[in-house]
């Protein structure tokens, strides 16, 4: 039998000889009676036994006082987590023998089960163990040498000695952004761990002001909305509302973000084939509505929205962006109240409680409206796995700002019109959510190999002005996101085989890098090259997949292929329909959209976009993007909608702009972003709201800024570096903190 003796006497040594002030080992702080001031209420509570089986005495958890440390209502003797920290006593008692006096790890006469921070490290130990398992994230200390079960392997960064050790026994991909709660530096690098990068991982407060964003969680009938803290809101009343129809307000008032916001939801109005192209029915449906309620000449599309699966797994389009001008002077307020009207197809007049067009913001002519617009499709699941969709409704998020702000980067205003606009701030109505923590190591910069296939017809030259003007911006912009890049530029000619131009007057048929800004500029212009003149015969689908295929396989260090690590885009540039759909499938020169048999469309982008999906060929994976005449009407200056184009990158979910634009800087801004989301070296595990996301690299906080930071895009789910450098010898240590929703529609862990 073990003797408890010599225990005994080294607490009489340290903490003086237990009398009947209930055992306490450390009378200077009193911390057994600090509730009760040494008044016995609880006389017959047994010193020796352990009621709530905790691993420590009843005594030393001062049972005859019912000392409550957190004030839960629960005395410490009965509760399972005395000081509230998320890491029950069992844990925090220091060994299994409650004859044991409990740990105080740091000396400071609080046992470590009534500490909040056991090693006085400046984190609280709830933020340093926020799973409260008593580990380091993921990180394990011992393994079974050679397996292949998870279960007995050390976590990322560790490996398996033969001895059946983890070593290391802490590493940063392992500790999932937690530190040891009883070691004030734990990956030993002379830091301590309140001065360590993963503050981002914990709340924001007063003391922790780089911490991970709050967010205002508010309930509808149909969603749950998470708001930025300072969000304004407001619910609008409707006349004769169908049951799906909900309507809420809600507005960022600050002096730099001045940014009018809503959530709706509503019937469908159009009910499609395959539940894509419901959504794209019902976001055609609307925009011609907002056309109508602005004037078709002031509504022009900046890009067309990603088409994507949302984190409950509904076909949904995010951050489309449109630029509205208004005839007179109006308030960010008064462009939503009246597209608000719109979309739901309604007078302004008969929705009430509408926030006033004068609550707040400054007076302009040009805005950007940006949206998020999704079929939502419940489901009821079955044992078998198989489910029913029990209802469908659209729902749709967006946001109002002056053009001005959106378009200063010194600013947030854009950022939170995305945030509004990405499907990342609602979930169904039953959602809960909770905080992740994720760590990357950061060594390679985003890569990627650009395809342009421009139309180099007669009337296209205003519009390949305007590329070639803006390719200064194009290129700066993508140095400041770190994308390493090269440009390859062919014409629509058959007859030149999808080479690539080189320069004016050259066909050297290899990819343009950073420093060829001039000769980029040329071929835009010239797209030909050395080569000869289309005239007029646009087979721009061909020479995309042309360029594609004749410029594989993907090989390292060579000038003239796809690089292997390299995103592969294709940007198609034309205002006109493609020539092979009026050749095959009878589409004719007529405006607007024509007639096209699907299955003749199909062999006509078929062969590309099973090239960009990798089902013919994994070197040709990638993602397209299209500057064309827009659906579902064209526009003055492109009457044909640029089908063909159109389609393939809607299959891809790429960006459509409209090539109607005076000026095509905005657009190409909003492709460039996509291309480096795409090809980010950090894409998140989950799906989370974006308005909470904290970062850290090295350490050091990282402010969510277009100028230099990070930011999030929500087309491919990724966190994005602007103006920041890796080293690929010297792996940044990067931290991503964010709260997600957490769904009973589709398993998300």
């Amino acid at each position: 039998m073990k003797s408890h003796l010599p225990l005994l006497v080294i607490s009489i040594l340290l903490f003086g000889v237990p009398a009947c002030n209930d055992g306490s080992k450390k009378q200077a702080n009193n911390y057994n009676n600090h509730n009760n001031q040494n008044n016995i209420v609880n006389p017959d509570c047994v010193l020796l036994d352990d009621d709530d089986n905790d691993g420590i005495l009843n005594r030393d958890e001062a049972c005859r006082y019912n000392r409550d440390s957190d004030s839960d209502g629960i005395p410490d003797y009965l509760d399972l987590d005395s000081d509230d920290d998320g890491v029950h006593d069992r844990l925090e008692a220091g060994d299994d023998d409650p004859n044991t006096p409990p740990l105080d790890f740091d000396g400071d006469g609080l046992p470590d089960f009534i500490d909040p921070d056991s090693d006085n490290d400046g984190v609280l130990d709830r933020d340093e163990d926020r799973d409260g398992n008593g580990k380091v994230g993921t990180c394990k200390d011992t393994c079974v040498f050679g397996a292949t079960a998870p279960e007995d392997q050390c976590g990322r960064g560790q490996y398996c000695l033969g001895t059946g050790v983890c070593d290391p026994s802490f590493s940063f991909q392992c500790a999932n952004g937690e530190t040891d709660r009883l070691n004030p530096d734990t990956d030993g690098d002379g830091v301590p761990d309140g001065q360590e990068g993963t503050f981002v991982c914990n709340p924001a407060t007063e003391d922790n002001p780089l911490g991970r964003k709050d967010v205002k969680f508010m309930d509808l009938s149909h969603v749950k909305l998470g708001l930025e803290n300072k969000t304004v809101t407001q619910a609008v009343t409707l006349q004769n509302p169908s049951s799906h129809d909900q309507v809420i307000c809600h507005d960022l008032q600050e002096p730099n973000v001045e940014v009018a916001g809503f959530t709706l939801t509503r019937e469908l109005e159009v009910e499609g084939e395959v539940p894509v192209q419901s959504v794209l029915a019902n976001f055609q449906a609307m925009k011609l509505r907002v056309e109508q309620a602005f004037g078709v000449a002031n509504v022009l599309m900046r890009a067309s929205g990603s088409q994507t699966l949302s984190h409950e797994e509904y076909p949904t389009i995010v951050n489309a962006i449109f630029d509205i001008t208004s005839n007179s002077s109006i308030t960010p307020a008064a462009v939503r109240n009246r597209l608000l009207a719109a979309i739901l197809n309604v007078p302004e007049t008969s929705l009430s409680n509408l926030p006033p067009s004068d609550a707040f913001g400054s007076a302009d002519t040009t805005f950007v409206v940006a949206v998020a617009f999704q079929k939502a499709e419940p489901k009821v699941f079955h044992s078998d796995g198989t489910f029913t969709i029990k209802d469908t409704y659209l729902v749709v998020q967006g946001g109002v700002s002056r053009r001005t702000m959106y378009d200063n980067n010194a600013v947030p205003t854009a950022m939170h019109l995305d945030d509004f606009s990405n499907s990342t701030g609602w979930a169904g109505p039953m959602a809960g959510h909770e905080d992740e923590c994720e760590p990357y190591e950061v060594s390679t910069v985003p890569i990627a190999d650009i395809i342009w296939v421009i139309d180099e017809s007669g009337s296209m030259i205003e519009e390949q002005t305007s590329v070639a003007n803006n390719a200064v911006n194009f290129f700066n912009r993508a140095i400041a996101y770190g994308l390493d890049f090269r440009m390859g530029v062919v014409d629509v000619g058959l007859v030149n085989n999808g080479r690539f131009c080189t320069a004016q007057g050259q066909s050297g048929d290899y990819f343009l890098g950073p420093g060829n800004l001039a000769q980029f500029q040329q071929c835009v212009l010239e797209p030909w090259g050395g080569g000869q003149e289309e005239w007029g015969t646009e087979h721009g689908i061909s020479q995309g997949y042309n360029a594609i295929v004749n410029h594989l396989p993907r090989t390292a260090g060579s000038p003239n292929r796809i690089r292997p690590d390299a995103t592969l885009v294709v940007i198609y540039v034309s205002d006109e329909r493609a020539e092979e759909l009026k050749e095959s499938c009878g589409a004719g020169e007529g405006p607007g959209m024509a007639s096209v048999d699907p299955t003749c469309l199909w062999n006509v982008i078929g062969p590309t976009v099973q090239l960009l999906q990798g089902t013919s060929s994994t070197g040709g994976i990638g993602k397209a993007h299209a500057l064309i005449g827009p659906p579902p009407s064209g526009c003055s200056t492109a009457t044909q909608v640029g089908q063909g184009y159109l389609d393939i990158v809607q299959y891809m979910g790429g960006q459509i702009g409209s090539i109607c634009q005076g000026d095509l800087g905005p657009t190409l801004q909003v492709i460039i972003e996509d291309i480096v989301a795409s090809s980010s070296p950090v894409r998140l595990i989950h799906f989370p709201i974006s308005l909470s996301l904290s970062v850290s690299k090295d350490g050091l906080p990282l402010p969510r800024s277009r100028v230099s930071g990070f930011d999030y895009r929500a087309s491919a789910n990724t966190i994005v570096f602007i103006g920041q450098t890796f080293d690929p010898n010297h792996p940044s240590e990067v931290l991503v903190s964010y709260y997600r929703w957490v769904t009973d529609v589709v398993p998300v862990d």
